[in-house]
Order: structure tokens, then sequence, then C-alpha cells
């Protein structure tokens, strides 16, 4: 069994508030926490010890992604530390290998990437199969972190956690969450999130018998060649849904007939599976248009120098690995670089000229090292050759010693 005192210890403390540094060194307060880490984590590890630890609240902010404002509830640094052991060392190793191979969200080795190959691979699947016979019921939960209940959550954990002391800090950090539900921007948000309907899961996958079943957090999609066994299904998710008080999307819930060769929504991506099987993955209208905005917004920052330009190319760079792993926007992409490079063509060029002077100064750097590499050796090959003949002088002087004895 897990025990608290083994999952506290001072070492665990200490390589997580490392991991937690990474990424937010610019930061002030994690510069100053850095300086004196041993000290921190120290004092931390007493409190833990003690059982008197107690949160530094939450700091609040909201942020536009992909269209949609979400509320983050962010912690300190010191706390961060606190709640990565907790999961890397208690909640994760008793709650992971319960899940289901296709959760695919905020677990090591899993992200969209592995969701999308694992979405390819089940359309590939079942195509082999039955063809275009059947569908496919794409689902979402609306508000999903919000709606989190936290008496199922935690009756849910007691299963599971049987060491008190763990699971009374972990009951603390859930409801310091005082509005309900679960907040964005703490990792013990995360992986509770990913557990919470476990049960939806695994019912899906072993007594519907559904191969193609996955879900990405509040995301899911049930593939089957029987559309009355997916109205089956919705009608249990509806259920389940229920008892873990959460609400359905039903803009996003629908069930679509593959013979009708529709173009679905999953993790921002319209997808087609074509008559010949082919899977076409493009960027959602949606995507492209909040990016140009972010494109016009970058270039009035940069105009009022608030940000430099090699910032935005690095985010342009950023995106666009992204967007051309979706084979099927080729035009849609070469149609955003035209305009990105309409709205930072000067800058572009300026950045052309900086590199090329840059190299032409590394070539003059690069000789210079090589000269002063050949006067190195020349100095070299003469202190040796100095060197022999001074050998050989003294040599010969010992030679006439000997002889004149």
């Amino acid at each position: 069994m897990i025990t608290y005192n083994e999952v506290f210890a001072y070492q665990h403390l200490y390589e997580c508030g490392k991991e937690c540094l990474k990424g937010v060194l610019w930061k002030s307060s994690v510069q100053t926490y850095r300086l004196g880490m041993l000290n921190q984590c120290s004092i931390l590890h007493n409190q833990l010890m003690n059982r008197k630890y107690k949160s530094d609240g939450f700091k609040r902010f909201t942020i536009n992604e992909r269209g949609k404002t979400r509320l983050i509830q962010s912690v300190t640094i010191a706390e961060r530390t606190v709640q990565k052991t907790l999961c890397k060392y208690a909640l994760k190793p008793l709650l992971t290998p319960s899940l289901i191979y296709d959760n695919g969200a905020s677990l090591e080795g899993k992200g969209t990437d592995f969701a999308i190959r694992r979405f390819k691979k089940h359309l590939t699947w079942h195509y082999r199969r039955y063809g275009l016979q059947g569908g496919i019921l794409i689902c979402d939960f609306h508000d999903y972190f919000h709606s989190i209940d936290h008496n199922i959550l935690l009756e849910m954990l007691r299963k599971k956690i049987k060491d008190d002391d763990i699971y009374n800090l972990t009951k603390y950090f859930i409801e310091c969450f005082k509005e309900g539900g679960l907040g964005l921007g703490s990792e013990i948000s995360q992986i509770c999130a990913i557990y919470y309907p476990n049960k939806m899961d695994h019912t899906i996958k072993e007594k519907y018998h559904i191969h193609g079943y996955a879900r990405y957090m509040d995301d899911f999609y049930v593939i089957s060649e029987d559309i009355e066994k997916l109205k089956e299904v919705y009608e249990y998710i509806k259920e389940v849904s229920k008892e873990l008080h959460l609400t359905l999307n039903e803009k996003h819930t629908k069930i679509y007939r593959f013979d009708k060769h529709p173009t679905f929504t999953f993790l921002k991506n319209r997808t087609r599976l074509m008559p010949s099987g082919k899977i076409i993955i493009k960027l959602t209208k949606k995507n492209v248009k909040s990016k140009r905005h972010w494109v016009k917004k970058q270039k009035k920052l940069l105009d009022e120098d608030i940000i430099d330009y090699p910032y935005v190319e690095n985010s342009m760079n950023t995106w666009l690995g992204y967007a051309l792993k979706h084979k099927g926007s080729y035009n849609t992409i070469n149609d955003f670089e035209k305009y990105y490079n309409e709205i930072f063509g000067e800058e572009i060029m300026l950045q052309k000229e900086i590199s090329k002077d840059l190299k032409r100064n590394n070539q003059l750097h690069i000789e210079e090292i090589k000269m002063l590499e050949r006067i190195g050796n020349a100095i070299n090959e003469s202190y040796i050759r100095e060197n022999n003949k001074l050998n050989t002088v003294i040599k010969s002087v010992q030679q006439c010693k000997e002889v004149s004895r």
C-alpha cells in the first residue's frame, strides 16, 4: 500500500519542485523559489509531515482559447510542487491502472496526437471489416470541469485511496474549489477529470463491446456497424451523465451515418471517411479564422514595440507544425501562409537580412578561428623542431664529456 510518508519524502518534493520549474523560470517568483528551493522543500516537508499544510489560494485570470473564454485558477510554485508530488507518487499509480487505453488526455505518452492517431486507427479498423456500414456517435460534455460533483468524485477516490492522510489531502485540494467543480490550472483537477467518467468508459468497451471508442477528457466518440446499437449507447450515456451530474452538449452530440459521407468534428478537426476508405482530416474554419485574428493582433503589438518578431515567428512555426499534420488542409495552409506573409512582409525581409548578416559574421568568425588554429599549429611545430635540436645538442655535449673522461 502507498503510504503518506513515502509519497512526501523530501527527495520526492525536491525532484517534483525541479520539474515544476520547467518553462516558467522567466517569472521572478519562480526564480526566487529556485534560489531557496532546498529550504522551501524543507518547509513544505515539515508542514506535510506535521499535517499542517495549507493552500496558498488561487490566482484567477481568463484566457481565450480557440474562440472560447476559459477561467484559469493557477496555484503558486510551492503548491504546484506539493500537487505534483501527490499526483506523481500517489494518484497516478492508484488511478491510471484502471483507465482504458483509449483515455488519451494529460497522461505521459498521450495527448491530442495520440487521440487523433487512435481515432484514425479506429476508423480504419471499422472500414476494413464493415466498409461504410454503421456510423459514429460524437459526444461532448458541456462545461465539464465546473460540472464535476465533489461528493461523487470523492466517493470514487475513497475506493482507490486506502491511506487516510493521502485521501484527506486530496479531498482538501478538491474542496479548495469552493464554487464547486474543478478549476483549470491545477494538476489534481486534470487527473481527477480523466478518472471521473471511468465507469462509463469501461461499460461502453466491455458491456457493449465497442472497439472503436475513445475519450479525450470531455470529448469522446463511439463507432459501430449498427446504428441501433449507437442509439442504445447514446441512451446509456444520457443516463450515466445524469448520475454524474454532467450535461451533454446537444449541439455537438450527434450520430453520423458513414454511407451519407458526412463531415464530423472531433478535437477541433473536421473528418470524413471516403468510399475508398481514405480518411481526410482538415482544420476547422473556426480554427483558421481565430488564427487570422491572432496574426492581426500580433502585428498591432509588434508595431507598438510590445513584442518582437522572433516571438511571433516562433509562435507561427509552432501552429504550422500542428497544422501540417492535417494532410487535407494543404490549400488552407498555403492560403494562410500567403496572408501571413502579406501582413509581416517587411519584418520577414528584415529577419532574412539579419540572418544573412549573422551567417556572414559566423563565416568570418569560423575563418578567424581556422587562421588562429593554423598559426597555433605552426608555432607548435616550430617549438617541437627547436626542442628536438636542443635535445640533440645536449646529447652531443654529454657524449663529449664521457669521451673526455
